[in-house]
């Protein structure tokens, strides 16, 4: 596909469903205007803030980070989704992000995240400015690692948090997803969340892919595109992207990236980032992931046209 727009770009709050604070979140979107770069933090955005709308009805994908991210970790993804003519909102999940890392390990995150999307979702539907240009029968989502595990919730899938004492009994020295004990209920009033309305999902480096099982995985019924970077150094081989893949009910697109270590797909990095945060932003020799991102905003536009078009 060959970008057709520029992107401009808007922040805004959304309040959070599950302990009521405001959420920081981005839309970025198509504009016709030559709108230069906004400089947010350590990561310079190639869209221009409040550039003005393009016209028509454009589908829309929503973006979950992972552990300890931010609404701007991907935005070279969303800038990309924009200028191939779609809408794109992301979020900073709450108590899960690089500020706050409070609910790690609780159903805050477990059951809080697909809350906090689909509560984006409504905002941007329901707002003035973005709810008269994107078709509501268009909506897809992507997900990178914990947000991999959101988007595989939102669109059906039904976690056992049960699973997780076999798989540290399974893989005892994996401290990341076993170090704090298994999960623990800080809101038991909350159940996962599902959203029929979003039609179409990419996975990148999907987590926690151990809690799912076929029974769990029977009601996603949309298409899906899963990327596993072969040298993940974060996520255990086969326990997530690869066994997701075998229990969906319908076969995924299914792509390795070789070489590619598991924080291949946050934008590449400033050096302002490369200082504060050099393990992010570190790849395998032999990774261009400037190139890398090239390619999957390619393949992700490709994607989702293909999959949301007449739906």
């Amino acid at each position: 596909m060959t970008p057709t727009f520029n992107a401009g770009l808007v922040e805004f709050s959304v309040t959070d469903p599950v302990e009521g604070d405001a959420m920081r979140a981005i839309v970025v979107y198509p504009t016709k205007v030559l709108a230069g770069a906004a400089r947010k933090g350590s990561y310079e955005i190639e869209a221009g803030e409040g550039a003005p709308l393009a016209s028509g009805r454009f589908p829309l994908v929503l973006v979950s980070h992972g552990i300890g991210g931010s609404q701007l970790g991907h935005h070279d993804m969303l800038t990309d989704l924009a200028r191939h003519g779609f809408v794109a909102a992301a979020l900073m999940h709450p108590r899960d992000n690089f500020l706050d890392t409070s609910g790690f390990g609780t159903d805050l995150q477990y059951k809080g995240r697909p809350l906090h999307m689909r509560a984006l979702l409504d905002a941007v539907l329901a707002g003035p400015t973005f709810g008269p240009i994107v078709d509501k029968e268009r909506i897809g989502i992507m997900g990178f690692s914990a947000g991999g595990y959101t988007a595989l919730v939102l669109i059906g899938g039904q976690p056992d948090m049960s699973k997780f004492a076999d798989y540290c009994r399974e893989q005892p020295d994996d401290r990341m997803m076993c170090g704090t004990g298994g999960p623990r209920n800080l809101r038991p009033d909350l159940g996962f969340t599902h959203d029929p309305r979003i039609k179409a999902a990419v996975l990148m480096a999907p987590a926690l892919g151990f809690v799912f099982d076929r029974a769990s995985l029977a009601n996603v019924r949309v298409p899906v595109r899963i990327y596993r970077p072969t040298h993940d150094e974060v996520l255990r081989h086969p326990y997530n992207a690869a066994r997701i893949r075998d229990m969906l009910p319908t076969p995924p697109e299914y792509v390795e990236v070789e070489g590619a270590g598991h924080y291949v797909f946050l934008a590449p990095c400033s050096e302002a980032l490369r200082r504060i945060a050099p393990g992010i932003c570190e790849d395998p020799n032999g990774i261009d992931r400037k190139a890398l991102h090239a390619r999957f905003g390619s393949e992700m536009s490709a994607f989702f046209n293909r999959t949301l078009q007449g739906r």
